[in-house]
């Protein structure tokens, strides 16, 4: 139980700069029915990231660790790569 409520708070915290939760903020205080959009955006958070977990565990039943290491390790290459390639300035 500690380490789901740990992991929790670090996603509410890591969550407060979102620009859905500010324009919820502003509906919420311009619509003078705040609960109901709370209540709304609770929800469907909850359902995005059961949804994400659901994926993530059916995703893991697949990929070994393994090749999850490769996948990863490439994918970091990659990314490194694509950062080293300057932006191109258009003429228009």
């Amino acid at each position: 139980m500690d380490a789901f409520l740990i992991s929790t708070a670090s996603i509410a915290v890591g969550e407060l700069g979102d620009k859905t939760q500010l324009l919820s903020l502003i509906l919420a205080t311009r619509l003078r029915k705040p609960i109901p959009l709370i209540a709304g955006i609770f929800v469907a958070t909850l359902l995005n990231h059961l949804g994400a977990c659901l994926v993530g565990e059916w995703a893991g039943k697949l990929i070994t660790p393994q090749i999850l290491k490769w996948v990863l390790g490439i994918s970091f290459l990659a990314v490194a790569a694509w950062a080293l390639i300057p932006d191109k300035v258009d003429e228009e």
